[in-house]
């Protein structure tokens, strides 16, 4: 139970249920300052002088303006100069040794010059690398987006350094940046006449924004503190450990919108408390206490008491008529304030916890996750999004109506295609294979090119963009690359935006594509793009990466290893990672690398709310994995049944928890005899530790015969190596530490005299030998423990063969499951005669890493090489029929007796790679072996017919889960396991050469790595079975980067193998940041992430209940568009085509702060959305913001923020009659 005090009604304040320190209040971001630079308050003078100052920049062509105090500029620059001296980006900046008068600071990337070793170099980072500039320029990147919205550049400015780019004050007071010297006399004219001024309704617009910029500051540094002070108290807890975070007193940042929107609420609770019924109730519970404050904490109406907690009166207050409607009041203005309210200024941690959206946490388990929320961070998204700002699914002001795609479509297949085509000048001379390499910094350098500009020019003026037409303010320049970027994926589908998970009439989750790598699938659509829509190969490399960031942005995202195939868990994660970064802002993800994005679905769902919209997401990657895997047949339409989805639902978990248990038994060390000599040493010797058992010896008891043994045999010996070879019998030894020396004369006093050594008690050798006694017979038990892991690996290999061969090729698989399969071995000649060879010597002539399969199927004799390192190979050059069995000649052999002819098995030169299916190396192509003998492996598993309701085109076999996909698997783990069970018993008895127990770890990393992407992204190292495994394995931490959770699926990320080296070290680096550094006996299981959540349909869900029990509701609705990915849940609900009843409200109100919550870690407010994506008008479906407003002939949407027409004319628009 959470800690809480409950009282009766003559009872005390109970103790907490688990008391939490005294934690001191981080110190809180001070409050922004206004400074020197702010104090004059003649604005109007200060403008003046700054609007002289432009006109002489003009007029001399400076580029750099300098700010005088209190001018209207001001405020901006205080906040901005504020947040470039916060420490964390300032030691970035010293970090990369930057010279702070160069810098250049834009959108996504910083630029300058450094230091490097004495040398002056220019240097450029960026959001989307690895410097870490989009983690350390969070808290700058509002305030520097107000003061440089068209991304022109903005300098750094110091403390008395108030210099700034002049395009920074033409923005400041909305004057338009002169194109040619007529427009800058014009200017200077203007400037002279007018100075420099902001209208009202302009000046209320940028102090909103600039309210915006300081309130995501401060939530970010909340956020920052609160996270601290949170890890600090559950630091040394359980999992499991109650807590009541609403005992603990919390600050708030500045101007955080809790404190401004309780006033009126907690005038109302101090009204409630003074009412005489009130008074009345609390005079009789003796309470009351003056001068102590009130709350409604959770729906529950408490008083602090002076032992200091708090007594609860919810109870007596719903019992009287006269409070108990004004208390259900009360309790919702409490809701949205974090579900606390108090008499007084004051707030607590579940409190600021709920009302980020959070929830309220009552574990230390629960608290561990809400800490992941808060140090979770974003980097912007890039300036085009997911270059779909034009064309979403559903239309919206500012975007293309159908019309505008027809004129731009017969525009762009004009310039792209047929005779009179001229392409991009950009592209002139580069060839494709130069594009593939860093393709999305060849598609900014078109998009930035002059040529592609004027072409978006041209664009616009034929779609009436506003601004576009001659004499008009003209385009911005990301207006025009949005229209070339429409221009180009108009000219592949006129249909555009097309089928979710489709590009150009390509189905990119075909079951075709199951197991293939990402980079595969996109060189099938490059290939369809020129193939099928006739585009240039160059521009069918650009075109796939702008379709790709909107229909499966995953494909964009960085530095995906090669392990990650379409079908995989891995790849359905990183699906779910993309739908969660891109949430806020569309084509975040494309930014991010591939760690990072999965992470985000390892954040755990604080509420149902967040479960089921997460779920919303995850309904589309569920269909598509059923297809893939077959457990699901493709719908045409796209409509998947509740009944299709719990179907791959249970399919994928029952996948998953294999992968898992076969994750765990490939991390588990193998038992050696010493590890279990020190275990049954440690179960007899409960007073002793495993450091004492290292160093305790024993020796021979009987002084007598320790004089008659040999000289070479060792008199004292360690307890630990005597067991492991067997001698620790009863009756023998003495613990050393008993021997004691003999009293009086111990030294003969004639040759013929016995000598008299130390002796332990009888007491001590009986004690010791009553322990010794219940000792097992280490040889045997070993064994058995070697049998046992033997046992559990062949499992794990038999999961991991289901799962390489369920990512086969389709056609592959279909002939797998309908035809005939045999299975072959391959071995060397033993040199021994027919008469005397015996299995065991064939045996251990096979080779174990590699396994042949034939497989005939529709008159085609099909070959596949099943190699124990996670790669089958299929084979194209092989006979139909392969010589089985070698060949028996007679052969001369030289006997004892002279020589004779016998019978010998001999070998063929066969098209194999030899040392492949012995050592595990790299197959090399075309490589041939001699002396070879093949053999056949188990009996021949028989063709069978195909399913009757299906057509061979589109069956699509659920392979993993085939009952002959079982069988070949059995027969071929059982038959040639890549380790003979003996020789795994005399490494596990240390007996190997270290060459051969090095290619055996090398064995099991290989196994472990295989499993790693069928695994959840949550799977840690930290704790159980699995911690304790990876012991005996080092990992080189130089070759891949262990995150913060130390999560299994960092080993896919490494280029380097697993070494046989105990680092005892490696467990810590791969724990949790915030978990304690020991595992303790009371954890509870890790908490339920996103990527179990967003998937877990097989059990009744909130979505499939409420369709099936209020199909009025409109559950069905958003789940059948949720199935088909058709689009987001506010846009549903707008556009009116989804009404959901009772839970809607709830479900769009936690839906808008998530999407507010990663808009704010990604360092944004909500007046940084992009234009396009907000509808403003009122035509039927769209949101009436604003009115429409004429120009040359054209109605225009209306931007509220600035009151501006924008995007092209709104069709079919009619402005409504003045009555007269």
């Amino acid at each position: 139970m959470p800690m809480q005090i409950i009282n009766t009604r003559h009872t005390l304040p109970s103790a907490a249920a688990h008391p939490l320190p005294s934690i001191p209040l981080p110190q809180l971001m001070p409050r922004i300052r206004r400074s020197a630079h702010n104090e004059t308050h003649d604005r109007a003078a200060a403008d003046a002088i700054l609007a002289e100052r432009l006109t002489t920049a003009l007029t001399s062509g400076y580029s750099m303006v300098q700010v005088p105090a209190g001018s209207t500029l001001s405020p901006l620059l205080t906040i901005y100069q504020q947040m470039l001296s916060q420490p964390e980006l300032q030691n970035w900046i010293k970090s990369k040794g930057l010279e702070t008068a160069k810098i250049n600071m834009h959108k996504d990337f910083i630029e300058g010059y450094a230091d490097n070793y004495g040398m002056r170099t220019a240097v450029k980072f960026t959001a989307a690398d690895d410097s870490g500039w989009w983690q350390a320029s969070v808290k700058l990147r509002g305030i520097r987006a107000l003061l440089d919205p068209t991304d022109q550049g903005l300098n750094y400015v110091g403390d008395d350094d108030h210099w700034v780019p002049r395009n920074v004050v033409m923005h400041a007071f909305n004057l338009q940046a002169p194109d040619s010297q007529e427009d800058v006399d014009l200017l200077i004219s203007r400037l002279r006449t007018d100075g420099l001024s902001l209208p009202a309704d302009d000046r209320v617009r940028r102090d909103a924004a600039l309210d915006c910029a300081r309130q995501t500051i401060n939530d970010l540094q909340e956020r920052q503190n609160l996270a601290e002070r949170l890890s600090l108290l559950v630091a040394d807890l359980p999992d499991g450990s109650p807590v009541d975070w609403s005992s603990q007193a919390s600050e708030l940042s500045p101007g955080s919108p809790l404190a401004k929107d309780d006033h009126e609420a907690r005038e109302r609770l101090r009204r409630f408390i003074e009412l005489p019924q009130m008074r009345e109730l609390l005079r009789d519970e003796g309470a009351g206490w003056p001068g102590l404050p009130f709350r409604i904490s959770e729906g529950k109406f408490e008083q602090l008491t002076p032992v200091g907690g708090w007594r609860d009166f919810t109870r007596y207050v719903e019992g009287l008529d006269a409070l108990s409607g004004e208390f259900a009041a009360l309790q919702e203005l409490s809701e949205p304030l974090g579900n606390a309210l108090y008499s007084t200024r004051r707030y607590d941690m579940r409190q600021l916890i709920d009302f980020k959206g959070l929830g309220s946490p009552r574990t230390a388990g629960e608290t561990r996750s809400v800490i992941e929320w808060l140090r979770t961070s974003l980097p912007p998204a890039p300036p085009l999004g997911d270059y779909a700002g034009l064309m979403g699914r559903e239309w919206a002001p500012g975007q293309l109506s159908e019309n505008d795609k027809s004129t731009l479509g017969t525009l762009a297949r004009t310039r792209l295609s047929g005779t009179q085509s001229r392409g991009f000048i950009e592209l002139a001379g580069k060839a494709p294979q130069v594009l593939r390499t860093h393709t999305a910094k060849h598609l900014d350098n078109l998009l930035n090119s002059p040529d592609a500009l004027a072409f978006g020019e041209q664009l616009g003026r034929a779609v009436n963009w506003y601004g576009a037409a001659r004499g008009g303010p003209g385009l911005s320049k990301e207006v025009r690359q949005q229209l070339v970027i429409a221009a180009i994926k108009l000219h592949v589908d006129p249909d555009m935006p097309g089928k979710p998970g489709e590009v150009g009439g390509y189905p990119i989750y075909q079951p075709a594509n199951m197991g293939r790598s990402l980079n595969d699938v996109r060189d099938d659509i490059e290939k369809h793009l020129r193939e099928k829509k006739g585009l240039d190969p160059k521009l069918a490399i650009l075109a796939t990466h702008l379709c790709l960031a909107q229909a499966a942005p995953e494909f964009l995202v960085r530095d995906v290893p090669d392990a990650v195939h379409i079908g995989t868990p891995a790849w359905m994660e990183l699906r779910l990672g993309c739908a969660m970064a891109d949430s806020h802002a569309p084509g975040t993800s494309r930014v991010m690398n591939e760690e990072q994005v999965t992470g985000l679905t390892t954040l755990a769902p604080v509420s149902q709310a967040h479960q089921t919209l997460m779920q919303l997401h995850g309904l589309r990657i569920m269909a598509d994995w059923g297809v893939l895997n077959g457990v699901v047949r493709q719908r045409r339409n796209g409509a998947y049944s509740q009944a299709d989805i719990q179907d791959a639902t249970k399919a994928f978990f029952k996948q998953r928890g294999d992968a898992s248990a076969a994750f765990t038994a490939a991390a588990s060390a193998l038992p050696t005899r010493r590890t279990l000599a020190i275990k049954e040493l440690l179960r007899v010797f409960p007073d002793l530790t495993a450091a004492q058992l290292e160093t305790t010896t024993v020796q021979i008891a009987d002084d007598q015969a320790r004089r008659n043994m040999s000289v070479s045999e060792p008199r004292t010996r360690s307890i630990i190596e005597t067991y492991m070879t067997g001698d620790l019998t009863p009756g023998k030894w003495a613990l050393t530490q008993d021997m004691v020396a003999p009293t009086g004369r111990s030294k003969p006093a004639t040759p013929y005299q016995s000598y008299r050594g130390p002796q332990a008690a009888a007491d001590k050798r009986a004690d010791l030998d009553r322990r010794l006694r219940r000792l097992p017979e280490l040889g045997g038990l070993l064994e058995k423990k070697v049998d046992d892991h033997y046992k559990s690996l062949q499992g794990a290999y038999a999961t991991k063969l289901k799962l390489m061969i369920a990512e086969l090729p389709l056609m592959d698989r279909r002939a797998l499951e309908l035809g005939k399969v045999e299975l072959f071995t391959l071995r060397g000649e033993t040199d021994e005669t027919l008469g005397n060879e015996i299995q065991a010597q064939r045996e251990a002539s096979r080779g174990r890493q590699g396994t042949l399969m034939r497989v005939e199927h529709d008159n085609q004799v099909r070959y596949y090489e099943i190699f124990a390192k996670g790669k089958i190979i299929r084979r194209t050059d092989l006979p139909e029929v392969l010589t089985l069995n070698g060949v028996v000649q007679r052969e001369k052999l030289v006997v004892p007796n002279g020589s004779t002819n016998l019978y010998v098995r001999r070998g063929h030169v066969v098209g194999f790679d030899f040392d492949a299916y012995t050592k595990g190396s790299e197959p090399r192509p075309k490589a041939r072996s001699s002396k070879i003998i093949i053999e056949k492996l188990g009996s021949t598993f028989e063709a069978r017919v195909l399913p009757g309701n299906q057509g061979l085109n589109s069956f699509a076999p659920d392979t993993y889960t085939s009952k002959k996909t079982a069988s070949i698997v059995s027969s071929l783990v059982a038959g040639n396991f890549p380790e003979a069970q003996n020789t795994m018993l005399e490494r596990a008895r240390e007996q190997l050469p270290l060459e051969e127990r090095r290619e055996a770890i090398a064995r099991d990393h290989s196994l472990l790595v295989g499993l790693v992407p069928f695994v959840g992204a949550y799977q840690e190292f930290a704790d159980g079975n699995i911690g304790r495994g990876m012991f005996y394995l080092t990992l080189d931490l130089a070759g891949v980067a262990i995150g913060a959770a130390g999560r299994a699926r960092a080993l896919i990320r490494s280029a380097k193998a697993l070494g046989p080296a105990p680092v005892a070290g490696l467990i810590g680096k791969l724990r949790p940041s915030v978990s304690p550094l020991a595992p303790k006996a009371a954890w509870a299981k890790p908490g339920i992430s996103f990527s179990d959540r967003a998937f877990d349909f097989a059990k009744e869900t909130v979505l499939f209940g409420s369709a099936a029990m209020n199909p009025l509701d409109g559950y069905s609705q958003m789940v059948n568009a949720a199935v088909k990915g058709l689009d987001k849940l506010p846009r549903l609900i707008a556009g009116g085509s989804v009404r959901l009843g009772k839970v809607g409200p709830h479900l769009l109100s936690a839906e808008e702060k998530l999407r507010c919550y990663l808009m704010v870690a990604a360092g944004l407010s909500d007046g940084d959305t992009k234009l396009v994506d907000r509808p403003v008008v009122g035509t039927p479906g769209q949101l009436d913001r604003a009115q429409p407003r004429q120009y040359n002939g054209h109605w225009y949407s209306v931007d509220p923020r600035s009151g501006e027409p924008f995007g092209p004319p709104l069709r079919d628009y009619s402005p409504p009659r003045v009555s007269a």
